[in-house]
């Protein structure tokens, strides 16, 4: 029951924070907004101790989708991307197939004054929610892995714009940190999708409901995304980032995850 009151909660606060801003938009001049596309590659390295203690490392692939409204001092983003990786193992050429989707809603005030400062600084927070599925091709028994994480996270945002070759560009850094998060990641026992240790037919949402509110003795995460950012006269603009991350989950079915990505995105102006 707890496990559900938690989901519930992250859910109102969504919509309670686009009801109020929606609010205060209505009674002030139109904000700017943006339609994201993006594309980019990533390299990862995962130690899944779930079925083995080996490192397995590679390249893959990802697209994503984003709004970004900004006013003021206040800023929102969200953002849905899907990534598909291929790491192995050099030690004993195990490989894996990784889909994932994963999902933002990001809030931030800024916190200095807007005359005579050197960079802004934005306080806010970050609502998530993740969906992995791992397959390894190599193994014939506990093949398939899936992963889902909802997380409630304080965020920084620091921002300056600059100058360069008459043109101007804005550079800025993301960071947040999960405090509290429910995760899923049940052990399976056979190759047929979907089985499980407890139940021989699992249906879609035990894979949500049967999982565990924890915080940092079971789980950390970081995440740090790095942009250049070039608005163009049109008001539309290109980015370029760089994320990096790393995860641990320590529960029955543990693993470990680090990941690189560079991609580039067009914001049109709605």
């Amino acid at each position: 029951m707890n496990k559900a009151y938690f989901i519930l909660a992250i859910l109102c606060l969504g919509l309670l924070n686009k009801n109020v801003a929606q609010e205060i938009i209505s009674e002030t001049e139109k904000p700017i907004s943006h339609f994201i596309t993006g594309v980019g590659g990533s390299y990862v390295n995962v130690l899944d101790e779930g079925i083995s203690p080996l490192l397995y490392n590679g390249i893959g692939g990802s697209v994503i989708l984003g709004h970004l409204t900004e006013k003021d001092s206040k800023l929102n983003t969200s953002h849905l991307k899907f990534d598909f990786n291929n790491p192995n193992s050099s030690i004993s050429n195990a490989e894996m197939y990784t889909f994932r989707l994963e999902g933002h809603y990001q809030q931030y005030w800024n916190v200095f004054n807007e005359n005579d400062k050197f960079i802004n600084l934005n306080l806010g927070f970050d609502l998530s929610g993740k969906w992995a599925l791992r397959q390894h091709l190599s193994y014939t028994n506990n093949s398939q892995h899936i992963e889902t994480r909802i997380s409630v996270a304080p965020a920084i945002l620091i921002d300056k714009s600059f100058t360069l070759w008459k043109r101007k560009f804005d550079i800025g850094m993301f960071v947040n940190i999960p405090v509290v998060t429910y995760a899923t990641r049940p052990l399976f026992a056979s190759t047929k999708f979907p089985a499980s240790i407890n139940k021989e037919e699992v249906e879609f949402f035990d894979y949500i409901l049967e999982g565990d509110i924890i915080s940092f003795n079971k789980y950390f995460k970081w995440s740090n995304q790095m942009y250049l950012y070039y608005p163009l006269k049109n008001g539309n603009g290109l980015r370029l980032d760089y994320f990096w991350s790393f995860e641990s989950y320590q529960s029955q079915n543990p693993i470990k995850t680090a990941e690189h990505a560079i991609m580039i995105s067009t914001f049109f102006q709605l």
